[in-house]
């Protein structure tokens, strides 16, 4: 190989390879160049409108050809015809040109028309770029469709590199023709200014609709590493994490926390229930037709009437979902940091989220767990730890004990009882052991070893949850409540623990434990 060529591939291969960070900067735009921007935005919505038809059309054709399907009658488990059934694969794609470059050549012949007045080429191949993936995702069984975006549905554009047709210079986005100055004020914020500092790898042009007007914000896709806030500190210990439809526990060496999970997203969320009744009071009323004498919706019509007060509504309430995701937004922000102060290696569940919406559809339709054990990731592995995602079924943390013995709890039952002594809340002592999980496997030692130390901490982490919620009932999965009781019994509890007695009213264990069988002792938590 040429020098030249090895340097320009090594260059290639460091850009590729470089961490990225996103700064958005808001965009002081005119009512002119805004005009521009939306009909630019239009053209971009209806050519990938137009991508995603033809990839689709493309997939049909090569699932029904013969040679497809020659290609699935061979086992994927058979190495030695492997090589065939590959070959096979590529067949049926080159055929039928379903690939991203046959899809670009489709992309250019589109353009070549009134599209070709508002998107330039580079735009239209990030486009084609994004469709293809997205019917790549149904091709490979990630998804079972596509979406077309509906008008004004598509949000954002970018180019492909700093010197295509959308570009950043020194405080302005440039992009064929027009300018697009920055909001001199942002200067002033930290994090922007520590952004422009960096190299642009490319940008990214954001259309949001705030209080009903357009607002436009350029992403510069920047290389390097994110600006940390001073009172961000990074941690260095272990982490557990045990993440529920609607509470969040994690507990460090140092540290532990059970706490309601994006709680003030839920008591927002009543305003915007109260705005869907007000809008479907306002639906019906404008169409009589569509409902029976009884209310209910009669089939086949469709009530399309809007009035102006009805759309003044709706915009009021797109504006409310608009305000709760931003919220949801910076909850999770602040909820990761604080994990991420304690540690940031951190080891949870790998959990099924689609599982969750089927049995806790509006609790994780509002809180958004998925979405925030996703930023936890990002957060994590820029701060240099990572998200270590375990298997439930060969760990059953909510089943189990450091002692070894298994106890299968149903959903309702929040305490954790062993007959070795140990009463703990349910998600706190997962998220307990969950620092000790190793390959998928729990290492019972360690935490048996660990727990001395740790069963102080978690009982305070359970008190403080209960001080959390005064004022109001304490949630059911936090479970019952502890009261200070007396001890009624001399000595230190199984665990050597003196705290135990002291939070928790049990009574004298009338037996005791010999040999290897431990006796199982009655406990009384009162509520």
């Amino acid at each position: 190989m040429p020098k030249s060529n090895a340097i320009s591939n090594n260059k290639s291969m460091s850009r590729r390879l470089s961490p990225s960070f996103i700064c958005e900067i808001p965009l002081r735009v005119t009512r002119f160049n805004a005009k521009i921007l939306n009909a630019r935005f239009e053209a971009a919505r209806r050519m990938y409108n137009a991508l995603l038809g033809e990839g689709m059309r493309r997939l049909r054709l090569m699932r029904q050809s013969k040679v497809y399907q020659q290609a699935r009658a061979v086992s994927p488990t058979d190495r030695l015809r492997s090589h065939e059934r590959m070959r096979l694969f590529k067949q049926a794609r080159d055929t039928y040109g379903f690939s991203e470059y046959a899809l670009s050549r489709y992309a250019t012949q589109v353009r070549h028309s009134w599209l070709d007045e508002h998107l330039d080429a580079h735009t239209v191949q990030k486009l084609t770029q994004r469709a293809f993936g997205a019917v790549s995702r149904v091709a490979y069984g990630k998804a079972k469709k596509v979406r077309f975006k509906g008008k004004r549905g598509l949000h954002s554009v970018e180019g492909k590199s700093q010197g295509s047709a959308i570009k950043w210079k020194d405080d302005h986005v440039v992009w064929s023709g027009i300018r697009l100055p920055m909001v001199k004020e942002t200067l002033n914020d930290p994090v922007i200014a520590y952004g422009l500092t960096h190299r642009v790898k490319y940008v990214r042009l954001v259309r949001r609709v705030i209080n009903g007007k357009d607002r436009f914000c350029a992403q510069l896709i920047l290389e390097g590493k994110p600006y940390q806030k001073p009172e961000h500190t990074i941690g260095t210990e272990v982490v557990g994490l045990d993440m529920g439809p609607s509470t969040l526990a994690y507990v460090g060496e140092t540290q532990a926390v059970l706490t309601l999970f994006c709680e003030p997203i839920v008591r927002n969320h009543q305003e915007i229930r109260r705005q869907q009744r007000h809008i479907d009071r306002q639906r019906r009323a404008n169409n009589p037709d569509c409902y029976d004498e009884l209310g209910r919706a009669i089939k086949g019509k469709h009530p399309s009437k809007k009035s102006r007060r009805l759309k003044v509504s709706q915009g009021t309430l797109s504006e409310l979902f608009r305000q709760e995701a931003a919220y949801r937004k910076t909850l999770h922000g602040q909820l990761a940091n604080q994990i991420l102060s304690v540690g940031v290696r951190i080891k949870t569940e790998n959990i099924s989220y689609k599982a969750f919406q089927k049995s806790f559809g509006k609790s994780v339709g509002v809180r958004a767990p998925g979405m925030f054990v996703a930023m936890l990731k990002r957060k994590a592995e820029s701060a240099g730890g990572e998200v270590d995602a375990f298997n439930t079924r060969t760990t059953a943390l909510s089943q189990v004990c450091h002692c070894g013995e298994r106890h299968k709890k149903p959903l309702k039952q929040r305490v954790h009882e062993c007959t070795c002594g140990v009463v703990m809340q349910r998600d706190l002592y997962s998220a307990y052991l969950a620092r000790f999980v190793e390959d998928n496997v729990l290492h019972a030692t360690k935490s048996s070893q660990a727990w001395s130390g740790a069963e102080s901490l978690l009982r305070a982490a359970w008190r403080n949850s209960q001080q959390l919620a005064s004022g109001r009932a304490i949630p059911a999965s936090f479970g019952p409540a502890l009261r200070v009781v007396s001890v009624q019994s001399a000595g230190r509890s199984q665990s050597e623990s003196s705290e135990k007695e002291s939070l928790i009213e049990r009574k004298s264990l009338d037996v005791v434990v010999f040999g290897r069988e431990p006796i199982r002792a009655q406990s009384i938590i009162s509520s």
